[in-house]
């Protein structure tokens, strides 16, 4: 994972108090299993395939999403008809969207009716996560995802240089008044770009921001220290004797992998 993607995680945290779905346009549902690679998110299996009953909560009130990193990005309106077509990407005529950046990392979310929606018997999954992880069930770096926010049309746009720039064709003639997303037709596209860490248009439902929970155990850190038992075998001891509980990722440091 690169620091651009740090950064990515502790603006959309501090932001939306969730965390962005990476590369963005993956699938990621409610009750997925799966770990984070160089690529991003790798589903590897369900709470219902790994036998951990869970309710949904009922999904919250639909909401539209608009930001844009105040210190990066620019996102103005566009036509096709304020230049030449073959430089945006945009169709002769259709209202679309520009956005320019001015450092790597920042990014542009819009999306519509958006509604989030999590476990409700959070508690009793996280005790049966403990269980399985005691009897060596659980993968040292698996995350469950244990809320989502959904929502469309929506628009994902991360810059990856200084100098990045990106044009949305929202696939109709004409935009309503400060929600460039409510009038957006089926032909709802990214156009001409350039300088982009990643990209994801839809003019339908997807995945946006997500919450997850791992396994912290106390015997994968390195504060550990080694007792001598006089017959030359050595074991690690946690520092603190905490045992291994299940906690809330909050940042990219906090995922686990293979090797921590």
């Amino acid at each position: 994972m690169t620091s651009l993607l740090t950064s990515l995680w502790h603006e959309t945290r501090g932001r939306f108090d969730r965390l962005p779905v990476w590369l963005p346009g993956a699938r990621m549902e409610l009750g997925d299993v799966g770990a984070f690679d160089d690529g991003g998110w790798v589903k590897h299996t369900t709470l219902d395939a790994l036998g951990i009953p869970f309710t949904p909560d009922p999904p919250g009130v639909p909401t539209g999403y608009d930001y844009a990193s105040h210190d990066g990005a620019e996102v103005s309106t566009w036509l096709a008809a304020d230049g030449d077509p073959t430089v945006s990407g945009i169709a002769q005529g259709n209202a679309g969207l520009r956005i320019r950046f001015s450092r790597a990392g920042a990014f542009v979310l819009k999306a519509d009716d958006v509604t989030v929606q999590s476990l409700a018997n959070l508690a009793e999954v996280d005790r049966r996560i403990l269980a399985r992880h005691r009897a060596g069930k659980w993968e040292r770096g698996w995350v469950l995802v244990s809320e989502v926010a959904r929502g469309g049309p929506a628009i994902t746009v991360v810059s990856g240089s200084s100098d990045g720039e990106a044009f949305v064709d929202l696939g109709v003639t004409a935009a309503a008044a400060g929600q460039p997303l409510a009038a957006a037709g089926a032909g709802l596209t990214l156009g001409a770009r350039r300088g982009l860490a990643g990209h994801f248009v839809s003019p339908t439902e997807t995945a946006l921001l997500w919450r997850g929970r791992c396994v912290r155990d106390p015997w994968w850190s390195s504060k550990t220290m080694m007792i001598d038992r006089g017959d030359q075998v050595h074991e690690e001891l946690p520092v603190d004797g905490t045992g291994p509980h299940v906690v809330e990722i909050e940042y990219l440091e906090d995922v686990p992998t293979g090797d921590r």
